[in-house]
């Protein structure tokens, strides 16, 4: 099963009437998903292989049915996150160039000042009357493109292959025992590549899909896990530090039958991951690293070996190299990536096409290998502070602030300094109710950092400038 579109085809003759995906308000089979999807494609006749078909859809089973149907019709996905900015929207659309947008009826209004051929709500192409003619699709042709969240720069496009999602789908399959008796709820996006990845697991092995609208009820998310019976579950290390506060007792138990909770590479701190392999007496928790690029890039499922901060060994058939700041090959520094997940180019962006040399991607994250060559990240290289020499990584110090149960979250950048080239700068985001001091953060740093990593401004805020996928945008920081 070389492309996408066959994940849903072969499940649909295997599982037909099996419940394929469960959303706020709709059930559809494996069969009925197959046949809706099927319908859409027939309303993308007139476009030629290979056209670009922008959607914008909230976690619906219309995102679902419009993505399936895309690919269905040999034409390329360009996804939209729904929380997209208005700006963002403008510089995607410019460089997406889309034939068509399909929308939900209440996005439609987001395109009235962007000039595009045609524009259409998502039932003027499902309801199209006409038969689908089944086209060809090589895996080598694009499948989709989702610009970056743009957390250091500005959003880049990424095209990626039917090859490059097949080759990850089963890399997930292989490395953590999806079956077809799972059923799955994932509280993610499906415009970001770790709910798409989730989303591809579940069609290609025929399990049920729960698809929720966000993370942020965590008794809504508790409820569906029971509700539902789930045996995985898919989250963001936010959600699950968050759910396991003032988790209940009642919410251990449902917690305790899941056989998998999945989440991803951003920072997990070590209690969320100590108190869930608790909870999980007969399950796993299980993480991985990647990027957009080269999606799950590393594995790594949680036991009592101690390695709690790391990301995990390379997946099968992918290559990990890290290359220090005189261009050898060492055991720590820019980590680039090699393997059948890794783009061969970005989306009409030679400045970005340079990172990518003789099909090894440099990711410009930074991290080390320890004696059993497992990966563990310590920022990227941009936000990397030179403060009179010395390299301080803001992951480092943030993680030591997030210590302080008062504080939601840190965020810490380098700002010139005459002196010193550059000095460290922390801001704060206190939990609801906190009464907690510059005085007391400050000496918490003293106690738990060399001199030079302590910061020297810390300021607080309300809330953090945030990516369509909810990421920080440091860059909007310094600036």
């Amino acid at each position: 099963m070389n492309l996408i579109s066959n994940f849903l085809a072969n499940s649909a003759i295997k599982y037909p009437k099996k419940t394929c995906l469960i959303t706020d308000n709709e059930e559809l089979t494996f069969q009925e998903l197959q046949k809706q999807t099927n319908d859409f494609s027939a309303g993308l006749k007139k476009f030629p292989n290979q056209s670009v078909i922008s959607m914008l859809f909230e976690n619906t089973a219309e995102f679902v049915i419009s993505y399936l149907g895309i690919l269905n019709a040999a034409c390329i996905a360009h996804i939209i996150p729904s929380g997209i900015s208005q700006e963002n929207l403008q510089i995607q659309i410019e460089s997406a160039k889309p034939n068509l947008i399909v929308s939900s009826k209440n996005f439609l209004d987001r395109f009235n000042n962007i000039e595009i051929d045609e524009i259409k709500e998502f039932s003027e192409v499902s309801s199209f009357k006409g038969d689908f003619e089944k086209r060809e699709i090589s895996s080598d042709d694009f499948a989709y493109l989702i610009y970056t969240s743009g957390t250091t720069s500005l959003p880049k496009g990424v095209g990626i292959t039917h090859r490059n999602a097949t080759f990850t789908t089963n890399n997930i399959v292989k490395v953590l025992g999806y079956n077809s008796e799972d059923i799955d709820v994932v509280p993610l996006p499906l415009s970001h590549s770790f709910g798409l990845g989730c989303f591809h697991t579940s069609l290609y092995t025929g399990s049920t899909f729960i698809l929720q609208k966000n993370s942020t009820n965590i008794q809504e998310l508790i409820n569906s896990l029971e509700k539902y019976n789930a045996t995985t579950l898919s989250a963001v290390p936010a959600t699950l530090t968050k759910m396991i506060k003032d988790i209940s007792d009642n919410d251990v138990h449902i917690l305790s039958c899941l056989r998998l909770i999945m989440t991803n590479s951003t920072f997990i701190p070590t209690n969320t991951v100590t108190s869930l392999k608790k909870i999980l007496k007969k399950g796993n928790l299980a993480t991985y690293y990647g990027l957009t690029e080269a999606s799950r890039s590393t594995f790594i499922i949680f036991n009592s070996d101690g390695k709690e901060k790391s990301v995990g060994l390379p997946a099968p058939e992918v290559k990990i190299k890290l290359i220090d700041d005189d261009g050898k090959i060492g055991k720590k520094g820019n980590i680039w990536i090699f393997g059948p997940n890794v783009i061969s180019k970005y989306w009409k962006n030679t400045k970005f096409d340079k990172n990518i040399i003789d099909d090894w991607l440099k990711t410009d994250d930074m991290g080390y290998l320890d004696y059993d060559g497992f990966l563990y990240l310590t920022g990227r290289q941009d936000d990397i502070i030179n403060v009179a020499g010395e390299k301080v990584i803001p992951q480092e110090v943030e993680k030591v602030v997030l210590e302080l149960d008062e504080i939601e979250e840190a965020i810490v950048i380098g700002i010139k300094h005459e002196v010193f080239g550059q000095v460290v700068k922390l801001f704060v985001q206190k939990t609801r109710d906190s009464s907690i001091g510059i005085s007391e953060i400050m000496s918490h740093c003293i106690k738990n950092l060399e001199r030079y990593k302590v910061p020297l401004i810390i300021d607080f805020v309300n809330e953090f400038p945030r990516t369509e996928y909810g990421k920080i945008k440091r860059f909007q920081l310094r600036e």
